[in-house]
């Protein structure tokens, strides 16, 4: 599966965590825990993330669907869509980041299946001349 994970969405996120950092916005978990902006960075799983996403959706949901006789407060409506769609953003940066690492330890363990198999199928004389080449290295010094 490719992450979708473009320059745009990084662009967006770079500037919502800013804002989220210098705003010292913090969300709520479940249990009550106010995590900001590093802790999600850095310490929350993608689960624990989809989590907040949830919450702040039906958080998101609630206040829009209040009373249409009252004014609702735009600016927490928009703080909420904003950190919504940072825990989002910050959601694929996960996934994207995994996906490098995967494809990093894949490469390495290819990389390493196709040494061996070039080694495995060198003939004695191949090696001896190798061999050979790295002693005459080692003399001239």
């Amino acid at each position: 599966m490719k992450i979708n994970f473009t320059k745009q969405h990084m662009t967006r996120l770079i500037d919502l965590a800013d804002a989220a950092l210098f705003d010292r916005t913090t969300v709520i978990t479940k249990l009550g825990q106010p995590l900001n902006i590093f802790e999600l960075l850095h310490t929350t799983s993608i689960n624990q993330l989809n989590e907040i996403k949830t919450n702040l959706s039906k958080k998101i949901e609630k206040v829009e669907a209040s009373d249409e006789w009252v004014a609702p407060d735009n600016d927490k409506l928009q703080s909420m869509k904003d950190t919504k769609e940072l825990v989002n953003l910050i959601i694929g940066w996960k996934r994207y980041n995994m996906e490098l690492d995967e494809n990093a330890r894949k490469k390495e363990e290819l990389s390493k299946k196709l040494t061996e198999l070039k080694e495995s199928t060198k003939t004695p004389e191949d090696r001896i001349k190798e061999l050979e080449a790295q002693l005459k290295e080692l003399e001239e010094f």
